[in-house]
């Protein structure tokens, strides 16, 4: 392997031309043209001029640090492929007509693509091996996203991103994992096409475009927590599908159609209560409840209109010997549609401990939050309560599980989230054992003790080890992605990091440690409001607009 410096400032890359290549930065041309084994190096030392792609090069890596001239791809047909592992790409300088890149390795090792905030054309994962994980660094934009992997592999995006055209599939056993680079810490995707023909996902912490929503990732992908705008089913040419999570007014499209249209209104979650303690009365805090869920079917509105709604908040974090805060409602059109907020969880010193309230909603309820473990004897540890799930349309959410109270620190666990609308309630913690979490309607996706949810599941129940548990998004609007969340487990002895599942779940209880440490309570999910509605004039059916998976 040997590296090659771009100098003398214009020129053209091509399979003959030497006298743009050296063997030092700044140095001499003549040295021979990067080829498959060569660092490709651009930087300050390049000169200020305009590099013309002329061929299709394959190098090891192109590194761009510091370059300050123009690179021109010369439009699509030009392809680079770089075949190293570790950092394969450095974008710099001035690119004009996008190259395409294509990252050949077929090993399992790391990659990082560092675009630097630049355009390129079609970004290809080549090789058809190698459980590869590849890391996006940078604010992109691509003209296309692909794979031509047959194996399993993962993608993490470490920014936002602009992806025109999404087209990274996975297969049956071979499921491809998209996440952010940061657990908990979202990245928005901006899909321009809507996409088809993608499936076996599996996502988690990715916001993908909502109004409308263009990324639909196929019925057998697996949304996980913190994922919104990833939609399952590929719409017909004349549905569109809006997620609002944030925003007051929302303007009616113009081939908005009266007889064919839902609304889909989530409140927001109750938050989980802290622990609290006076002497040797200790209570562990309580779970949240799930926020309600009201649907509304066929709305009269006026094309090109402004409508007014609001989005319900999570409920706020119970500090220690605080009480959680509740959801807020979410109203649409002016408040003419409503659900209500859930009550957070409760604790005192007495020592009690009482889940949040429901949230109501004219379609289905919320579950109840989950009771934290209460004690009156020196030196015992208290489990908190686990966050209820949100209703939704496949009915009511699932009810938090209660935590478990031990003199022995290991064996103090939290009880699990409920599952979302119409799914469990989460499980009792028990000695050493956190409560499982809830399933969906469907009958998955509650994690078992101190692990996650998924697909609108709660997670289980937290214990000594815990550090990190989360509810997971529903998915019980299958063309949106998105639906009621998942409750969270309670702590256990330990504190957890708690990212709630949307919309609507119920924030977990803090614990008691046995030396009396105090745990603060978890925020609970905030509302949504999803809407749906097709353009074409007849109206359509229903019967399987509504679907679980996971």
């Amino acid at each position: 392997m040997a590296n090659r410096y771009w100098v003398g400032g214009t020129g053209t890359w091509d399979s003959s031309n030497t006298t743009n290549w050296s063997t030092t930065s700044g140095g001499a041309g003549g040295a021979s043209v990067p080829s498959t084994g060569d660092v490709t190096l651009f930087n300050g030392s390049s000169g200020a001029g305009t590099v013309t792609l002329g061929y299709d090069p394959t190098v090891q890596s192109v590194n761009m640090t510091g370059y300050t001239g123009t690179f021109d791809g010369v439009g699509s047909t030009y392809t680079i492929t770089v075949n190293a592992t570790g950092t394969v790409w450095v974008g710099g300088g001035t690119i004009i007509n996008s190259p395409n890149i294509t990252l050949s390795n077929t090993s399992t090792t790391a990659r990082t693509f560092t675009g630097s905030a630049k355009t390129y054309g079609k970004l290809t994962i080549g090789g058809t091996t190698g459980i590869s994980n590849l890391l996006i660094a940078g604010n992109n934009t691509f003209s296309e996203l692909t794979s031509t992997k047959t194996v399993a592999h993962t993608i993490r995006i470490g920014a936002n991103n602009t992806i025109n055209t999404w087209s990274v599939t996975g297969t049956s056993g071979n499921v491809v994992t998209v996440n952010s680079n940061t657990i908990g810490t979202a990245r928005t995707l901006t899909i321009t096409n809507r996409t088809s023909g993608i499936d076996y996902l599996d996502v988690q912490d990715i916001t993908a475009s909502l109004a409308p929503v263009t990324f639909y990732s196929g019925v057998n992908t697996r949304l996980r927590s913190n994922v919104k705008g990833v939609a399952a089913i590929a719409p017909t040419a004349n549905e569109y599908i809006y997620v609002l999570n944030t925003g007051t007014s929302f303007t009616v499209p113009a081939d908005w159609n009266n007889s064919n249209n839902e609304i889909h209104l989530f409140a927001g979650g109750g938050g989980g209560s802290g622990a609290y303690a006076s002497g040797n009365n200790r209570a562990a805090g309580a779970g949240g409840g799930g926020g309600g869920y009201t649907k509304v079917t066929n709305l009269t509105l006026t094309p090109s209109s402004s409508i007014s709604y609001a989005i319900g908040a999570g409920g706020s974090a119970g500090a220690s010997n605080g009480n959680g805060g509740a959801g807020g409602n979410t109203t649409f059109n002016s408040g003419a549609y409503t659900t209500t907020g859930a009550g957070g969880g409760q604790a005192t010193t007495t020592p009690t401990s009482t889940g949040g309230t429901a949230g109501t909603g004219s379609t289905f309820n919320g579950g109840v939050g989950g009771a934290g473990s209460t004690s009156t004897l020196a030196s015992t540890g208290n489990g908190g309560g686990g966050g209820a799930g949100a209703g939704g349309p496949l009915g009511v959410g699932g009810n938090g599980g209660a935590g478990f109270a031990s003199t022995t620190g290991s064996q103090v666990a939290g009880g699990g989230g409920g599952g979302n609308g119409g799914g469990s309630a989460g499980g009792n913690a028990s000695a050493s054992t956190g409560g499982t979490g809830g399933n969906n309607n469907a009958g998955v996706g509650g994690g078992a003790s101190n692990s996650n949810g998924f697909s609108g599941g709660g997670s289980g129940g937290g214990l000594a080890s815990s550090a990190s548990l989360t509810g997971s998004c529903g998915v019980d609007i299958v063309k949106a992605g998105m639906g009621s969340g998942g409750g969270v487990g309670g702590e256990g002895n330990s504190a957890i990091t708690n990212n709630n599942g949307l919309f609507g779940s119920g924030g977990s209880g803090g614990r008691v440690t046995t030396a009396g440490g105090l745990g603060g309570g978890k925020n609970g999910g905030q509302g949504g409001i999803v809407i749906w509605y097709s353009a074409g004039a007849a109206p359509a059916s229903n019967s399987g607009f509504f679907f679980l998976f996971g």
